[in-house]
């Protein structure tokens, strides 16, 4: 708890205020003491500080400043402003702390003033509680700031002199509560009226009562601490009332308007409202309802405060039983999964076993199925890091797993197929290498290759290289042409022995004629002639001609069996650019045969196939 006084000061010396604050003073004469040499004496514990100007040049500064602006030239003027803040001695501050807090209060209600500030923590009487001493100059040196309690511009003007009014009174004194109650001090209410208590009645009955040893306390305020003690316990008026005629033997007489207390002591009661502010009979009617307010409040608010506290209790022990449920609950959970998993691993690794011993015992065993089969088997640890989809699995049989891993080769074949396309085309040149178109269309066979139809062994064999390819080529041109001999004189004795029975006139040349009777002298005539199987991508356009019947007016039926003879696959006819060829080739063929046979329109074919049949 804070309080705030005011001192006006109209000597001239501004440096005996210097001593005061710095020297010990006798508290009841106000005389300084002094030592066994007479000297005065320094007080053992204090701070002092200036403001605006040297705690030692305090004095003359002051002057120099008042003969500046021509102030304080009568005795009669105020030259400087005493301010005193005391605190309560429980008060938990330090000098340093007290010494800030002046020098704030300076600089927001004298600004531009010098003065000194000092911080004594030995209070009178022996209470021992620090309190502040600011000493100011009451002329301003430099301007100040206008503030709200200021009404002239001289309250805050440079050169002029300090106001004490009331209104700067108030704000300072409602600033001292506002920055104790921050410090977190106990603090009364300074805006409050004082008691009117006469001085010097005060003054002897606190004298009176000192005799008996018990204190210092007058009857006023032995009255007026009785009341406060008893106010926060009772309900009323008359409760009070009966309290202290009771407890205390006072003689109490209440009127309609008025209340006299007298303690047993007393000659003469006296009145409440002589007591000061807040003992006449309204006014404690008053307090005593918001007394009684508060209490109830108080305790409703504790009353409400308790029921929170158990419907929070209680929904934390709902809460925390519920996550108790679910934790066991997921437990039993995890505990029945678990099992399940271990079921299903344990039926899982007998699948497994079974799979790897018939494998095993297999002489053609296969190392890849073997080493999948041991990837398979499940650890007793390592049971929980499975899912039961994962362990639900089947596990391939050694078909299955060489089919995915056909598929899976292929897919890297073909991959490999088409990059070596794609080298090909950019990197073969067709005139210096004849075979690149078909080492480009045995490269589409591989990309356009069904899965489906892929088996281990077609994946596992590897891809020629241009090379590789060539020379394979280079190595069936020659068996080729080795039999293009023989199918050649094959091809002849067959006509021979068609058109034995009626003979026609061929066109044969020197060469096969020797070929042919050198045949005829080699198969016995009694020999069974055997039809030869005619492979017809080894003849051309005009022996195939030849060799097969007039063609219809059904391309699509014509081009099929063109397809079926020379051997064409349906990987092979994938390819765009290869259809293009192979029906290049068969229209070709085709209207070579229709030149041949002159067949202009189908009834002229059924005609000619008429006369081939009877000829035949």
């Amino acid at each position: 708890m804070a309080i705030l006084k005011h001192i006006s000061v109209k000597n001239r010396f501004y440096s005996l205020a210097v001593e005061y604050l710095t020297c010990q003073f006798d508290e009841y004469t106000n005389k300084p003491v002094l030592d066994e040499k007479g000297r005065i004496q320094e007080r053992e514990n204090y701070l002092i500080a200036g403001v605006n100007c040297e705690v030692d040049s305090f004095g003359a500064e002051c002057i120099e400043t008042n003969r500046l602006y021509g102030k304080n030239n009568s005795v009669k003027y105020v030259k400087a402003h005493h301010y005193i803040i005391s605190f309560e001695p429980n008060d938990p501050i330090t000098m340093e702390q007290a010494l800030e807090f002046g020098t704030q209060w300076l600089d927001a209600f004298a600004p531009g003033h010098q003065a000194v500030v000092a911080v004594h923590p030995d209070g009178h009487n022996g209470s021992q509680n620090m309190h502040i001493h600011m000493v100011i100059n009451s002329v301003r040196k430099y301007a100040g700031k206008q503030s709200r309690w200021h009404d002239k511009p001289c309250e805050w003007k440079q050169g002029c002199k300090h106001k004490s009014t009331g209104k700067m009174m108030f704000h300072a004194k409602k600033w001292v509560m506002e920055k104790c109650i921050r410090l977190g001090f106990g603090q009364v209410d300074l805006l409050a009226k004082k008691h009117t208590d006469n001085y010097w009645v005060e003054k002897r009955l606190m004298n009176q009562n000192a005799k008996d040893g018990v204190g210092v306390t007058s009857n006023r305020e032995l009255i007026r601490d009785t009341i406060d003690k008893l106010l926060p316990f009772v309900d009323s008026f008359e409760q009070l009332v009966e309290c202290l005629q009771f407890m205390y033997g006072w003689k109490i007489r209440v009127t309609n308007k008025t209340v006299t207390f007298s303690t047993p002591d007393m000659k003469q009661g006296i009145r409440g409202n002589k007591l000061g502010e807040g003992y006449g009979k309204t006014e404690l009617v008053d307090r005593i309802a918001k007394i009684v307010a508060e209490r109830n409040a108080e305790k409703e608010a504790r009353r409400i405060a308790e029921e929170e506290a158990r419907v929070k209790a209680e929904a934390l022990a709902r809460e925390e039983a519920a996550r108790k449920e679910k934790e066991l609950q997921e437990e039993r959970k995890q505990t029945e999964l678990l099992a399940r998993k271990r079921k299903l691993a344990f039926s899982r690794n007998s699948i497994q076993q079974d799979y790897c011993r018939k494998e095993l015992e297999c002489e053609d065993w296969n190392r890849d199925y073997v080493d999948y089969l041991q990837s398979q088997f499940i650890k007793v640890n390592d049971i929980a890091r499975f899912t039961e989809e994962e362990l639900v699995v089947p596990i391939m049989s050694r078909e299955e797993f060489e089919r995915q891993q056909a598929v899976e080769l292929y897919q890297e074949k073909a991959a490999k197929a088409r990059e070596l396309w794609e080298d090909a085309l950019k990197g073969i040149s067709s005139v210096t290498h004849k075979w690149k178109w078909e080492y480009m269309d045995y490269l589409e066979g591989i990309k356009y290759q069904d899965t489906a139809d892929v088996t281990l062994e077609m994946a596992k064999e590897e891809i020629m290289s241009y090379e590789e390819f060539a020379e394979l080529k280079e190595a069936e041109k020659e068996i080729q042409e080795q039999d293009s001999d023989i199918a050649e004189a094959s091809k002849i004795v067959t006509i021979q022995i068609d058109t034995m029975d009626e003979p026609q006139a061929t066109v044969v040349s020197e060469e096969t004629e020797a070929e042919i009777s050198e045949i005829e002298e080699t198969v016995p005539e009694d020999a069974e002639v055997v039809p030869k199987v005619i492979d017809y991508t080894k003849l051309s356009i005009e022996e195939r001609a030849s060799l097969l019947p007039a063609p219809t007016g059904d391309y699509t039926a014509e081009y099929d069996a063109y397809c079926r003879r020379m051997g064409y696959t349906a990987e092979k006819m994938k390819s765009i650019r290869y259809k293009m060829d192979v029906y290049d080739e068969f229209m070709e063929e085709y209207q070579y045969r229709k030149k041949r046979y002159g067949v202009r329109d189908n009834s002229r074919i059924v005609k000619l196939e008429e006369k081939n049949k009877g000829v035949r």
